[in-house]
């Protein structure tokens, strides 16, 4: 059991958030050797550059006793969303020459994430220790009216213990 002291929600929205971040290829990395923040936990903003991935928290976290001391060990779980965002007409290619945008490139990259944070458990357990991951829903891709942006989200459910 990977136990913390003092760690909570927004620390491990954080570690998720960076460990995206660090790991998951910038898709604008085709046509730019800018290195930006592209991953972030606030809405994005009409005039950023996209693509762009938002980390949020959604709704209350479950929390477990599951010792009968006063220094109680608390599980905690809670469901993140990734979502994906991304402008009409942005193309990205694979290594095998396809090219995917809009609703494609969409679940192109969620995948990409859930298989970017898949690999890294073994990191997220022994830096923040982050004992779980697993996905629990994936939207389908859309195009958002108001802003005129093609997202989907996947959802994860991440879990840690707790002094």
């Amino acid at each position: 059991m990977g136990l913390t002291d003092g760690f909570n929600d927004r620390q491990a929205i954080m570690a998720i958030k960076n460990s995206l971040q660090t790991n998951l290829e910038d898709p604008l990395e085709q046509y730019s050797s800018s290195d930006r923040n592209w991953i972030h936990t606030d809405e994005p903003m009409s005039r950023a550059t996209f693509p762009r991935i938002q980390v949020r928290k959604r709704g209350a976290t479950y929390t477990k006793k599951i010792s009968l001391c006063e220094d109680f060990i608390e599980w905690r779980a809670l469901v993140l969303d990734i979502q994906f965002w991304t402008k009409t007409g942005f193309k990205w290619k694979d290594t095998d020459n396809l090219w995917y945008q809009d609703e494609e490139l969409v679940k192109e990259w969620l995948d990409k994430a859930w298989v970017c944070l898949k690999a890294q458990q073994n990191t997220l357990k022994a830096s923040f220790g982050i004992t779980g991951l697993l996905p629990i829903n994936e939207e389908d891709a859309y195009l958002e009216p108001d802003s005129q942006l093609f997202t989907g989200t996947i959802s994860l459910r991440l879990w840690y213990f707790r002094r």
